[in-house]
């Protein structure tokens, strides 16, 4: 499973079977298991059910374990529950407008590393910061406004009635 997550090649594996530290055979095998999780994010605590997470496991004693993959699948399946984004489909759109990671960053007003653990996988971002994509790569008016130096002052205080900036 962990070969198709973000910077997985970076990774060497050791070959399976592995040695169980809990009883010491020889045993430990990927498994997939139904996984009910409880992840904080967001400053809420959000439960949800992985009907297939892949984790090692020691066929002698039963032991699991669980790895950085694993961790990474309960990542994705968390945006995936939340409706974020996920990192594949920031890469694509950011490749679709032909803009660095650099850029983005610098125009959502985000530190370029924020964006980095996001394409990574190392972090998932709020659901502020989630709609904020969204409309800036649904919208180029979105884009325009959103420069490198910030947005406009009066973007978004001129007044419904005149048209006029708010003092």
């Amino acid at each position: 499973m962990c070969d198709d997550m973000p910077g997985a090649a970076n990774f060497k594996t050791k070959p399976y079977p592995r040695r169980c530290t809990e009883c010491g055979e020889t045993a430990v095998m990927p498994a997939d298991i139904a996984y009910d999780a409880e992840v904080k994010h967001d400053g809420r605590l959000h439960r949800f059910r992985i009907s297939r997470l892949t984790i090692d496991k020691c066929q002698a004693c039963g032991e699991e374990f669980f790895t950085n993959c694993t961790d990474e699948q309960i990542t994705a399946a968390l945006r995936d529950f939340l409706g974020l984004l996920q990192p594949h489909d920031i890469l694509r759109r950011l490749s679709e407008l032909g803009m660095t990671q650099q850029r983005f960053a610098e125009r959502l007003g985000v530190a370029p590393e924020t964006v980095s653990r996001w394409l990574n996988g190392l972090s998932i971002q709020t659901r502020a910061l989630d709609n904020l994509m969204r409309v800036f790569f649904g919208f180029a008016s979105v884009r325009d406004a959103l420069t490198a130096d910030g947005p406009a002052r009066t973007l978004g205080l001129l007044t419904a009635e005149s048209g006029v900036p708010y003092e």
